[in-house]
């Protein structure tokens, strides 16, 4: 069996996107987690049960090149109203957590 140089660039790039995909996903649930016991711990509902990503976007932290992720989620104080949040990741480290004004 020969390869040609571009069978070994296809493979590359497939191994790639797999690999990118699959650090994605694992940082998503990462964030879904945090969020749900950052809610909990300030007596919030995370609504949804979800985070949706909203940026991606690759940085430059701490001198090496690092994936910056922000996820938003929604909360709800009372049950009734929504209210927006946002959690930031760079790598795999949570940088912060931010909720909108919300009544008690």
């Amino acid at each position: 069996m020969n390869l040609q140089l571009t069978d070994i660039v296809i493979f590359i790039l497939v191994a790639a996107l797999v690999y990118a995909w699959w650090r994605n996903s694992s940082i998503r649930e990462l964030a879904l987690i945090n969020a749900k016991k950052h809610c909990e711990a300030l007596n919030l509902q995370l609504l949804d049960g979800s985070v949706a990503g909203s940026q991606w976007r690759p940085t430059w932290h701490q001198g090496e090149i690092k994936i910056k992720r922000s996820y938003t989620f929604e909360f709800s104080s009372s049950g009734v109203a929504r209210y927006p949040g946002k959690i930031r990741y760079i790598g795999n480290q949570q940088v912060d957590i931010w909720l909108s004004p919300h009544d008690f």
